[in-house]
């Protein structure tokens, strides 16, 4: 038995059927169909063509009766036939199968597609969350930094311009010292030329005996 093959148990058939399990069990014996024994448990299963099989002869005991359906099962020319019937109706259902396959992976495959779509739609609004958090945090940041940006500017400016005073301070007490200086140099070299002038117009004093 293929691992793949679809097998029905004799339940499986009698309730496909509407009929009991002894009733499927007796048209095996009294058909001679060949359905094969599951050799671990002894019990019968039932492949899709036996399926058929037992179908087609439960669906011509209602029509003509047990009697004419055994008959015509053992004529060969009307078994051919059924059988050909049979062969038709599998040769159907395997076409179904086929195209239900298809259609399974034709599904499978939109299935794939669409869950790919959706996750490229998630990333995109992902990105476009992560840019308008990006835009809320600059325009709610960025005047807090400008305003941060522009008093550490003025707090260095008001720092150049008290060193600018100090400087101012210390060239103009420089300039003060420098004039001070000069004009103390002055009176001395005026004092010194007043003092060497009156020593010059001193007479020594034994000069006054002189006329």
């Amino acid at each position: 038995m293929n691992e793949y093959e679809v097998t029905y148990s004799t339940g499986d058939v009698a309730k496909d059927l509407g009929v009991s399990k002894t009733t499927i069990i007796n048209l095996v014996k009294e058909f001679n169909l060949e359905v094969r024994k599951n050799p671990k448990n002894g019990y019968r299963f039932f492949t899709t063509d036996d399926l058929h099989k037992v179908r087609e002869i439960q669906n011509s005991i209602e029509e003509f009766g047990k009697e004419k359906t055994l008959r015509d099962w053992n004529n060969p020319k009307i078994k051919n036939n059924m059988k050909s019937s049979n062969n038709a109706n599998l040769e159907e259902i395997e076409t179904l199968k086929e195209g239900l396959t298809l259609q399974e992976q034709y599904n499978q495959s939109l299935i794939a597609e669409m869950t790919d779509l959706k996750e490229q739609v998630k990333n995109i609004q992902l990105k476009q969350l992560q840019k308008e958090e990006l835009e809320n945090l600059i325009i709610r940041e960025l005047p807090v930094a400008l305003k941060g940006a522009l008093g550490e500017k003025d707090n260095q400016i008001a720092e150049l311009k008290e060193q600018l005073s100090r400087i101012e301070e210390v060239q103009n007490n420089r300039d003060k010292m420098l004039v001070e200086a000069l004009r103390q140099s002055q009176e001395s070299h005026q004092q010194l030329a007043a003092g060497l002038s009156e020593k010059r117009n001193a007479k020594k004093w034994w000069e006054f005996w002189k006329f």
